[in-house]
């Protein structure tokens, strides 16, 4: 059987985890935005301590257990820190849970230290909190993603956390397997196989969660190029890309769609007496209500400056004759809808503005084939829909209405 040095193992992985602490601060440096990866750090600091702390025991010929016994207390933290990253990485954000696992670090190092005379009791109290809360975390990693790509990203740091806890609950076994009167000497070979299982799991946890930081952040900025800035709702780009594919699925299918533009009245007034920041958030506002007027089929984004779209399937003209009881949502209703939710008095900084918006909407196949035609078609309407209104908006400054 080969005989491994445990110290140099030791040593070994307290270097894999001080290298795991650099490459997971630099990536913090990067993308600050990136949440949990500070969290990591943190747990892979303890964990190079944890292990240095046993070579440094055995250089100074500390008496007993020492060795062990500081280690575990400093990588039961690592793995609550490891959990708390996991969860915030995935996007699960919670104060009190971050304040319960900072009252239980203690708690898991008071627990070692009252084992410390009894080495089989604090492996297995060690070892099964260990292999618990990695495999968990591994769970954590996949659990519900987005999409089947964000699944890839994240399973080689997700299989390398459960190899890791897979590790803890063998000597887990082989200290539960041990008798009461035997010792369980710190050169064991249980001891030697979960050392040398740490190293290689480690450099793939590291490197697992390089990918993972590297696709949040990749995605991220593809996010941004098709997500308006101001509303939050997507831009231009998306919108072209969204009517483009809605137009290859009606090809495909003959499902009828709509495109819908619209434009707030008397914006420019806004804009000049109030200021482009009032304009702004007005903008956002109105966002938001387009959010609520919308079904969770539709797609609704920001074309530019106050003109809006909005794609919506399943809607039917109002010359259809004997529509099927499946038929959908009549036009007119989804756009009276829409103007109801829009239109109306709204709060902005100092002022209240009351909204009004104009509607133009072009139907596939009716007014034309193509994202230009469409666009175009919806545009004109909208315009004579903007000359037919009466009635203009205007503001509410220290309680008096104001023209625009």
């Amino acid at each position: 059987m080969i005989q491994l040095d445990l110290i140099t193992l030791a040593i070994t992985l307290a270097l894999v985890s001080a290298t795991s602490v650099l490459v997971l601060f630099i990536f913090w440096r990067i993308n600050k935005n990136l949440p949990g990866v500070m969290h990591w750090t943190a747990g892979g600091f303890f964990i190079a301590a944890a292990f240095l702390s046993i070579f440094i025991a055995t250089a100074l010929d500390a008496p007993g257990n020492l060795g062990p016994l500081l280690s575990n207390s400093m990588s039961l933290p690592a793995v609550l820190f490891t959990i708390e990253g996991s969860l915030r990485f995935r996007g699960y954000h919670s104060w009190r849970r971050w304040r319960l696992m900072l009252i239980a670090m203690p708690a898991l190092v008071i627990m070692a230290w009252l084992n410390k005379d009894y080495p089989q009791a604090r492996y297995l109290f060690h070892d099964a909190f260990s292999a618990i809360g990695m495999i968990l975390v591994g769970i954590i990693m996949c659990w519900r993603t987005a999409d089947r790509y964000e699944l890839q990203a994240n399973s080689l740091a997700a299989c390398s956390a459960i190899l890791i806890g897979v590790s803890f609950f063998m000597r887990w076994q082989y200290a539960l397997l041990a008798s009461e009167v035997d010792p369980l000497p710190l050169n064991m070979p249980a001891n030697q196989g979960l050392f040398l299982a740490l190293i290689l799991f480690s450099i793939g946890w590291t490197y697992g969660l390089g990918v993972a930081c590297y696709f949040r952040s990749n995605r991220q900025v593809m996010q941004m190029a098709r997500e308006d800035a101001l509303t939050g709702l997507p831009n231009r780009r998306s919108i072209d890309e969204h009517l483009g594919q809605a137009l290859t699925e009606s090809r495909r299918s003959g499902a009828p769609f709509a495109v819908m533009l619209i434009d707030v009245n008397a914006f420019k007034q806004v804009n000049d007496r109030f200021g482009h920041s009032t304009g702004d958030e007005l903008l956002a506002g109105l966002a938001g209500r387009l959010g609520k007027a919308i079904r969770d089929a539709d797609f609704a984004g920001r074309l530019g400056g106050d003109e809006f779209v909005v794609i919506a399937r399943g809607l039917r003209n109002e010359e259809s004759e004997a529509p099927a009881p499946d038929a959908g949502v009549r036009l007119g209703e989804f756009v009276q809808r829409v103007r109801q939710i829009l239109n109306g008095p709204m709060r902005v900084r100092t002022c209240e503005v009351d909204v009004v918006v104009s509607v133009g909407v072009a139907l596939w196949p009716e007014d034309g084939d193509s994202s230009d035609e469409l666009l175009g078609r919806a545009d004109a309407l909208m315009y004579r829909d903007k000359v037919r209104a009466s009635v203009c908006p205007g503001e509410v400054v220290n309680g008096t209405q104001v023209s625009i």
